[in-house]
């Protein structure tokens, strides 16, 4: 069962890996867009399922719980948000997913707190902890906080939000990727670390450019629809 979850594990890393590209390239809302986007989220999902089970019965590691909740939070919001473009479309399914994130990230900086005061320093994991945790209670807080909206100005919102969602599951997933192989092959170099910040630091200028690149291109538009529904 060990060696099936941890092949399973890998082939949908790698899976994950390379259908995320070709959404960002292709044509918004066209065919290969909507199916290669498909195969992200189920392959995200793999990911976060497969982790679960390994946590469960093979051996507890908070590197994969954390990255495993935070990344497919964001897969799973920006893809349930193209279900709910306007105000009050939210489900229970969307709330569920919202407040067990919530939960997650809280109990993360708990923890990291808990380790901080018995260990007296701070160490990788506990700032992994804050961090995460920080970040994962920010992205379910800011999903709660829309659902509570009754009205949204921007008819776009949905996907600015579909585009960064999934642009932020596709870094963490580098990011995991990253750390395991350098923590495999380079922990011996003396910046090894990079591993945990050159994803997000690299990516996340990226995803603003692009955000607001979308955003120019879109203002003034009457039509207020440029990407279709899945099917």
């Amino acid at each position: 069962m060990a060696e099936l979850l941890i092949y399973s594990h890998v082939a949908f890393g790698a899976s994950c890996l390379f259908s995320g590209i070709i959404p960002m390239v292709s044509k918004k809302g066209g065919k290969l867009h909507r199916q290669t986007g498909k195969v992200f989220f189920w392959s995200m999902f793999g990911i976060f399922a497969s982790a679960l089970l390994m946590i469960l019965f093979i051996w507890f590691n908070f590197f994969l719980l954390i990255i495993s909740v935070f990344s497919f939070h964001q897969c799973f919001t920006g893809y349930r948000v193209l279900y709910r473009k306007k105000a009050g479309e939210q489900t229970w399914v969307d709330w569920f997913g919202a407040i067990i994130t919530l939960m997650a990230g809280l109990s993360f900086i708990f923890t990291g707190v808990s380790r901080l005061i018995d260990q007296g320093t701070l160490n990788p994991l506990t700032i992994l902890l804050f961090v995460f945790g920080a970040l994962t209670v920010w992205a379910a807080s800011d999903d709660i906080r829309m659902f509570m909206k009754k009205e949204i100005g921007d008819k776009l919102w949905w996907f600015y939000h579909h585009m960064t969602a999934f642009c932020g599951a596709y870094i963490a997933a580098v990011t995991a990727f990253a750390v395991t192989i350098s923590g495999r092959y380079f922990s011996h170099l003396e910046y090894s670390w990079l591993a945990w910040i050159l994803p997000g630091m690299i990516g996340g200028p990226l995803i603003s450019f692009w955000k607001r690149k979308y955003m120019k291109k879109n203002a003034g538009r009457k039509k207020n629809n440029p990407v279709v529904n899945p099917s």
